[in-house]
């Protein structure tokens, strides 16, 4: 059976330099880590996760707190829970999800018992009462969402503002001076979910600046729902044929609304959309689109959480994944 001494002779590193990938502890540059990752397939190297975790008092476990607002798309909110998976894996952890109505006793539970070697805290809200155990205790955690006050813990998400800013100027550069802005049900930014709040000011800020006029459109979240209101919205003449959708659930079902009313893109209207490559695939869409990227973000968030593991007393981070527009001839220029 191969030894971390053998994987570490075949990349020819030192054991610490590979037990640095296999925790993620340490910054590895990819190329070392490429190196090591091939010495382990050749030599079949498996970690003995159980001895490790008696070593190290760790659990090799990050808890998963997930908030699930009956606002939202589940099916995006799944992309991130694989994402995380996969990226914690990557750096020899597994995951637990902790899915209690009651976020804050759960992240109290998992703080006393020490349950997990970290948090990683999924759909943030401003003001969040889990926060508050975690800024209490200095217990290591990551949010995968950008409140305004972070409470002095690591912080990862989608630069979602520069999103909306680059969506409504493709609109503003194809020259349309009006939008319709298929967003999300109101409760939710009542709520203060960060994602849809920090997108929703952005992009009526850059639409002002850009003499762009936008017209709230709120959608629900439950198929026949989302049909219905979009369906009533596109027939609705005082409406712009032109959409920026922020909304994983009207993006998903806007083809099939579009084929009840036998309109197209762009002939008849131009869409620019923010949802996930993996929503892509799975609906079909093709609208020009910032993709949300929760691959991206969940490693950044894992890789935080490894080096607060490693030095609970380093600075916090806050950091935004820059977000990238894809073009997919879905808006209409205009004279």
């Amino acid at each position: 059976m191969a030894t971390i001494g053998d994987v570490a002779r075949e990349a020819g590193v030192s054991r610490s330099t590979v037990s640095s990938v296999l925790t993620g502890r340490k910054f590895v540059t990819p190329e070392t880590r490429a190196r090591i990752e091939a010495a382990i397939a050749k030599l079949e190297y498996s970690v003995n996760t159980g001895a490790r975790a008696l070593a190290t008092s760790r659990t090799m476990t990050f808890g998963v707190v997930v908030r699930f607002h009956e606002a939202e798309f589940s099916p995006a909110l799944a992309t991130y829970l694989v994402a995380l998976s996969d990226a914690a894996r990557e750096h020899g952890y597994s995951v637990m999800l902790l899915t209690e109505p009651d976020g804050e006793a759960a992240v109290r539970r998992a703080i006393a018992g020490r349950q997990v070697d970290g948090l990683i805290l999924l759909n943030v809200l401003d003001g969040d009462p889990r926060l508050d155990p975690i800024s209490r205790s200095g217990f290591p955690a990551v949010l995968v969402g950008m409140p305004e006050d972070t409470r002095g813990i690591d912080a990862a998400d989608l630069d979602f503002a520069a999103a909306a800013g680059l969506l409504v100027d493709h609109l503003a550069d194809a020259g349309h001076r009006e939008a319709m802005f298929v967003r999300w049900p109101e409760e939710l930014y009542e709520s203060g979910g960060t994602y849809a709040t920090r997108f929703e000011r952005a992009a009526l800020r850059r639409a002002a600046e850009r003499g762009l006029r936008l017209a709230p459109v709120p959608v629900p979240v439950g198929p026949e729902q989302v049909r219905a209101t979009l369906r009533a919205a596109l027939r609705d003449p005082a409406l712009p044929r032109t959409l920026l959708v922020h909304n994983d659930a009207a993006a998903a079902m806007l083809p099939f609304v579009l084929g009840d009313l036998g309109l197209e893109v762009p002939g008849d209207l131009s869409v620019v959309s923010l949802h996930s490559a993996e929503l892509a695939r799975l609906y079909v869409l093709s609208f020009t689109a910032v993709e949300s990227r929760p691959e991206a973000v969940a490693e950044a968030a894992v890789a935080m959480l490894c080096g607060r593991v490693a030095d609970p007393r380093a600075p916090a981070q806050r950091r935004l994944i820059e977000p990238r527009l894809e073009r997919r001839s879905s808006v209409a220029t205009r004279s």
